[in-house]
């Protein structure tokens, strides 16, 4: 049963997320598989076998025919380790969410290793201690409220709660750290997917793009496309950057990769014309005589590079002083041709192009659905094998999905593992709580209480077994996140709804499948608690 699950698992996380992997080449029953769950269920028997031999051994017949209505120690509440608990479990938090100081922060300069293990055990000991000791404290607490206490249902579920709460504290620790090892997972997979597919629209703005080496390298292309998917399906534009040098100290560091620091200058209208071939927008509609535009890599947030003044070496010893008046994220070209552009007035650079400074031409072709197009790719394919500045988006996603394929498998994988492990342990020990309370419950009816409230009753019970691990694996796992996507992720896009909106979705789909999991306990527990 278990080669089969894997079998269908692996068939549906690469259908669902369109990956490149070849089911039929996996095996129903691989050896090491066999042999590694062999060894582990034998593993976890001898350890089940010697508890219970434990247990049998100092325990008497008597006491062992009793054993299931052995009433559970009361649990000292010490209010010291629940305030250690809680300052313990947001200490880790705010050491994941620490990463986010880039440079500055402890993730750079202590290192990776020991503040992921620390991180680790703070959170554990921290849900741990919240877990077993501040949550009875509050419970005690709502307890001594009289007029909290003595209604119908609460009078049942908190002493209840009370009297379990040294089985229930285990096992919602244990919850708690799966489902923030679940949505960690589930929510690292999204943003692992989604965030290298939509930085293919910074790192390739056009569909396809490519520096123009040779004459008739554009007219062939253009000829390419008009045979493959004909003149009406797209746009051409060919723009010539010119190449200017800067022996300013204050260049920005992506503005010095090269081996003589300076820039691609790009006229302003060229700029509007290409944003507006790719399908964005521009407010740039005209420039100061000396002002410019600088494309930067990443954002700059606190707007440093505005204002700054950048001397351009000119033919004959002459310079020009160019200030920049904004920047941009908004690059015209991919960053295999420039990642060094700055854009002026069509003055200026209708001015340097009559000096004969040297120049490059980079032809972009876009249109509708062209990005996912493949014959478009396929017909420039062949013209342009030779040319190391040719970039589509189309091949650069195929490569991305192509090559993380079995990363993205093997985060499915465990996601669904994950999700399967978590909604199956809050079922059944809902199921097992409330079985073992049956007779409680048919006491309760002859009291008086009818079905309605007895389903209510099951139903505060269910929802706190749920909502307590669930609020506290989604705090832990979305610090998490943040942590993974600050060490982790390029962030190249500089807009935060490119992070916000993948982690947010995982993490609404993991709530919508945590909730059909607590309807399917919520039944289940109605028909086991009222099937007299």
């Amino acid at each position: 049963m278990g080669a089969l699950a894997h079998k269908g698992i692996v068939v549906g996380v690469s259908t669902l997320l369109d990956l490149g992997i070849n089911a039929s080449a996996i095996p129903l029953f691989n050896g090491k598989a066999v042999l590694y769950s062999v060894i582990f269920v034998f593993a976890v028997v001898l350890a089940l076998s010697l508890s219970n031999w434990r247990l049998l051994r100092k325990t008497t017949l008597l006491s062992l025919v009793r054993l299931e209505k052995a009433v559970e120690k009361a649990i000292k509440v010490r209010v010291s380790a629940a305030v250690l608990g809680v300052l313990l479990m947001i200490s880790g938090d705010l050491v994941a969410i620490d990463a986010v100081r880039g440079k500055e922060s402890l993730w750079k300069s202590v290192g990776v290793a020991p503040m992921g293990l620390l991180m680790v055990m703070l959170i554990a000991a921290g849900t741990s201690l919240f877990i077993y000791s501040f949550v009875p404290y509050l419970m005690r607490k709502l307890e001594r409220r009289k007029s909290l206490l003595y209604k119908d249902i609460a009078i049942v579920t908190i002493p209840k709660f009370i009297y379990r709460i040294r089985t229930n504290a285990k096992t919602l620790i244990m919850l708690s750290l799966l489902i923030a090892g679940t949505l960690g997972v589930f929510g690292s997979t999204a943003l692992t997917m989604h965030y290298p597919v939509a930085a293919v629209t910074r790192i390739i703005p056009s569909a396809m793009e490519f520096r123009v080496e040779q004459p008739d390298q554009a007219k062939r292309a253009i000829q390419a496309l008009n045979e493959a998917i004909g003149p009406d399906r797209y746009k051409a534009l060919e723009t010539t950057l010119l190449k200017v040098q800067s022996p300013s100290d204050n260049l920005p560091a992506e503005y010095e990769l090269g081996k003589e620091p300076g820039f691609e200058l790009m006229a302003l209208s060229d700029y509007n014309r290409l944003l507006e071939q790719q399908g964005k927008e521009t407010d740039y509609k005209r420039l100061e005589n000396t002002g410019g535009i600088l494309v930067k890599y990443r954002s700059d947030p606190d707007n440093q590079d505005i204002g700054q003044t950048y001397r351009l070496s000119l033919p004959d010893n002459q310079s020009l002083n160019i200030i920049v008046q904004d920047t941009t994220l908004a690059n015209p070209v991919g960053f295999n041709i420039s990642v060094g552009i700055l854009v002026v007035s069509d003055e200026i650079y209708n001015r340097l192009a009559a000096l004969k400074l040297p120049e490059l031409s980079v032809m972009s072709i876009n249109g509708p659905e062209l990005r996912d197009s493949k014959p478009a790719y396929d017909a420039l394919q062949p013209i342009l094998k030779d040319n190391p500045y040719f970039a589509s988006a189309y091949a650069r996603t195929y490569d991305i999905m192509s090559a993380n394929s079995s990363t993205f498998l093997l985060l499915g994988f465990l996601t669904v593992l994950f999700f399967i492990a978590a909604g199956s342990i809050l079922y059944f020990h809902n199921i097992s709580a409330i079985a073992y309370e049956q007779k409680d419950y048919e006491i309760l009816a002859k009291m008086g209480y009818s079905k309605k409230k007895i389903k209510k009753m099951i139903r505060r019970q269910i929802l706190v077994m749920y909502a307590i691990p669930f609020g506290i694996g989604f705090v832990h796992s979305i610090c998490g996140l943040i942590c993974y996507k600050s060490l982790l992720i390029d962030d190249i896009l500089g807009q935060n709804r490119q992070i916000i909106v993948p982690i947010a979705m995982a993490l609404t789909i993991a709530g919508v499948i945590f909730c059909i999991y607590y309807f399917i306990t919520k039944r289940a527990c109605y028909r086991a608690a009222l099937s007299h």
